[in-house]
């Protein structure tokens, strides 16, 4: 079995890499040459008064939301409304918003699937070339190296994620799966429950990060072994109340929640290592309050705003000046550690909707 391990400078060097096709159609220009002109842009997003922002689950949770609506109010006068959509509802909703010229959304957060794809082929979405995203030095991952000539797509957090999460009452540590490999014994057949990779979210977040290193032949066995659910945030709860055993790719924000709930669950490392899905995100086209939705772009990625967003949260900061205390020591990011990404093309929006594909034939028409 191949692993893809990757860090600090080669790490680096791969983001730097990562690109995500041809430029963004109508509008700005997709390869911005100076950054915003802030005092004019916070003037007339006080004026504006408003933000709507569309985060798919896992992307921004309730108390994150919370967190930063309050502190963005209290500093712009800028009211910000929140609406939680699964990725298989932003895309429609978006385009339904364009075509019907009633735009609601300004920004969207949600990783690189199916909206993503559908989203940035019409050429809806705008580069965003905010001031605070130029700081030099304070990047454990710089929020534009993974789209760095169209700026259309930001890294908000470092999602690594360490794959496995069990039930510690229907499992002991001792039996937890130690490999990848150990998930296909037949004992595990049917107790393995793994968000669907067909429909984007953390199922198609973990594929795209480990099929190339696991082979499709090991996805093929795999695909036999799993339960398939179509939330991101059912894979956790389901192994919460023990309607199975063990997961794959539970998301690691609502695992946290359900670990300081008191819940009996518990993350586990691969031997392989954890696994890097990516979370952004995106500037619409269209947007009814475009000053407001560059300010909050802006000042997301200052320290002010990661210390607000990454531990409520409970994710692994873009900013390497915020602490990861408040993680568990067994998803932080640790220097030298292995774990398995995306390779530079399987990144692209072209590509993604193949590997849903591809996805969607080995779990769903094969299975």
């Amino acid at each position: 079995m191949r692993k893809s391990p990757l860090c600090g400078a080669a790490f680096l060097t791969l983001l730097a890499a990562l690109f995500f096709g041809a430029a963004a159609r109508g509008g700005e220009k997709a390869s911005p040459t100076a950054p915003w002109d802030m005092a004019q842009i916070e003037a007339a997003a006080r004026k504006e008064g408003k933000l709507v922002i569309y985060a798919a689950p896992g992307h921004a949770n309730r108390q994150a939301q919370e967190a930063l609506g309050r502190r963005f109010n209290e500093k712009y006068s800028v009211d910000i409304e929140w609406t939680t959509l699964s990725p298989q509802e932003i895309g429609p909703r978006v385009l339904a918003e364009h075509r019907t010229k009633q735009n609601v959304a300004d920004l969207l957060m949600q990783g690189i699937g199916g909206s993503f794809i559908d989203i940035k082929g019409r050429g809806y979405l705008l580069p965003m070339l905010a001031p605070s995203t130029l700081q030099k030095g304070v990047w454990r991952l710089d929020p534009a190296r993974a789209s760095p000539k169209e700026r259309d797509w930001l890294y908000i957090n470092m999602p690594l994620r360490p794959s496995f999460f069990f039930n510690t009452n229907l499992i002991s540590p001792a039996e937890v799966p130690k490999s990848y490999k150990d998930l296909l014994n037949p004992k595990w057949k049917g107790k393995i429950v793994l968000q669907n990779p067909s429909i984007g979210g953390s199922g198609i977040g973990w594929f795209q990060a480990t099929y190339r290193g696991l082979g499709l032949d090991y996805m093929r066995a795999v695909a036999k072994q799993v339960a398939l659910v179509p939330g991101v945030a059912d894979v956790p709860d389901a192994v919460a109340r023990g309607q199975y055993p063990i997961a794959i790719a539970a998301t690691t924000d609502r695992g946290q929640q359900l670990l300081a709930e008191g819940a009996p669950v518990k993350f586990a490392q691969p031997k392989e290592g954890s696994h890097m899905a990516g979370q952004g995100i995106d500037l619409l086209t269209g947007a009814p309050h475009p000053n407001a939705a560059k300010l909050f772009i802006n000042w997301f990625y200052t320290l002010e705003g990661q210390l607000l967003y990454a531990p409520n949260h409970r994710a692994i900061s873009v900013r390497k000046d915020v602490s990861q205390d408040y993680i568990p020591p067994d998803v932080r990011y640790v220097e030298g550690a292995p774990f398995m990404v995306a390779s530079p093309e399987d990144l692209s929006a072209e590509r993604t909707r193949e590997l849903l594909d591809l996805a969607k034939k080995i779990f769903i028409d094969e299975k």
